[in-house]
């Protein structure tokens, strides 16, 4: 019984209070990928931003504990950031990752989304907060007899039945409006999603654009993403996942090799061409969301990679993204030093890495009110 209590305790943690919960989960690998231009830009107005002050205009790092949602978090990240920036909203903003993901994922059988879909749904229902729609650490997928997995998904089989564990409510409910919803006489009456759909739209009044579709979002050149990080904003950036470069704990189990000291400095190189690293991480492939807060051409970060000829090399990267992620604050980046102040859950990508592989993302001014 005591262990049934810690268990259900344990699921209803919010992301806020998980920030000391390593998962490092990641997304499915991203399909709408699209690098920027890289062009010749001037070394005095685009070598750095300051990115400490960006850095405090955003909410505390959280934590997506063992769901694939890294998407989800960067873009609540992102908005939440932005509300600081325009609304002068205090840093306890808390949003909720939970009715992004349900509206954004509901439906599938795995999980995994994208900025712009995530964007898409923020633009259309706003977000309410943690409070009133909490997030969840773990899918139900693997544990359909919880209490709740039952009451919500219980009178479903199949594929429905997975998407609803997954989101941890019956997809159906995205088609239904409210009276429907708080029909008591139907299995998916869910009074707490209609309260979650009221804010939501209450925030979306207050807050959002009116404008009839999504403001673009994506970042095409690296003027552009410079110019949005030097003018104190943040942008999500979508990569595909190399074990190794990340120094991720799956990389030792694919025989790629992995460094502790820079997981915990929150260091983030690149896959080589010929590095295990670059061969092996595609039988695992994944995609990853962080918020990029701030860049510096001049910052240098070094790795050792294992090659595929059994050498290892060691690499020396010039210019790096600094980011937040959202696998809390006690294992990957716990002891980063970004302009010596520690930074605990944040990280620093090479722009080698991030040119090549990422994808870039903003709010624009045109999404607010």
């Amino acid at each position: 019984m005591k262990n049934t209590i810690i268990l259900t305790a344990f699921l209803f943690l919010s992301a806020k209070s998980m920030a000391n919960i390593d998962g490092a989960f990641l997304d499915a690998p991203y399909k709408d990928a699209v690098q920027i231009k890289i062009e010749k830009l001037d070394n005095k107005r685009f070598s750095k931003n300051d990115v400490l002050s960006v850095i405090d205009n955003m909410t505390p790092v959280r934590a997506q504990v063992s769901r694939g949602t890294c998407s989800i978090f960067s873009a609540t990240a992102m908005l939440e950031g932005m509300l600081r920036i325009k609304f002068a909203k205090d840093e306890t903003l808390d949003l909720s990752e939970e009715f992004l993901e349900f509206y954004a994922v509901g439906g599938r059988t795995s999980d995994g989304s994208s900025s712009g879909a995530n964007f898409r749904v923020i633009y259309k229902r706003g977000l309410p907060s943690e409070t009133t729609l909490p997030y969840i650490g773990v899918s139900w997928v693997d544990m359909p007899m919880l209490a709740l997995a039952v009451k919500r998904c219980g009178h479903l089989s199949g594929d429905p039945k997975t998407a609803c564990l997954l989101v941890h409510r019956d997809p159906a409910l995205k088609r239904m409006n409210d009276r429907q919803i708080l029909d008591q006489t139907l299995p998916t009456f869910d009074p707490e999603l209609v309260a979650a759909k009221v804010e939501g739209r209450e925030f979306r009044s207050e807050y959002l654009s009116k404008r009839s579709r999504t403001p673009n979002s994506r970042i095409t050149t690296l003027a552009n993403l410079r110019r949005v990080l030097n003018a104190g904003r943040p942008l999500t950036m979508g990569i595909s996942f190399y074990y190794g470069a990340w120094n991720h704990r799956k990389a030792d189990e694919l025989g790629i090799g992995r460094s502790d000291a820079n997981w915990k400095a929150g260091i983030v190189g690149y896959p080589e061409v010929g590095s295990v690293d670059r061969v092996k991480s595609k039988e695992a492939a994944a995609g990853h969301s962080i918020l990029i807060v701030g860049y510096d051409e001049n910052k240098v970060v070094e790795t050792e990679v294992l090659m595929e000829d059994g050498t290892k090399k060691k690499f020396s990267y010039k210019g790096v993204y600094y980011f937040k992620n959202s696998w809390g604050i006690t294992g990957f980046g716990k002891s980063i030093n970004i302009k010596d102040e520690i930074k605990p859950g944040y990280g620093m990508i090479t722009m080698k890495y991030a040119h090549e592989m990422g994808s870039f993302y903003q709010m624009s001014h045109s999404f607010f009110k």
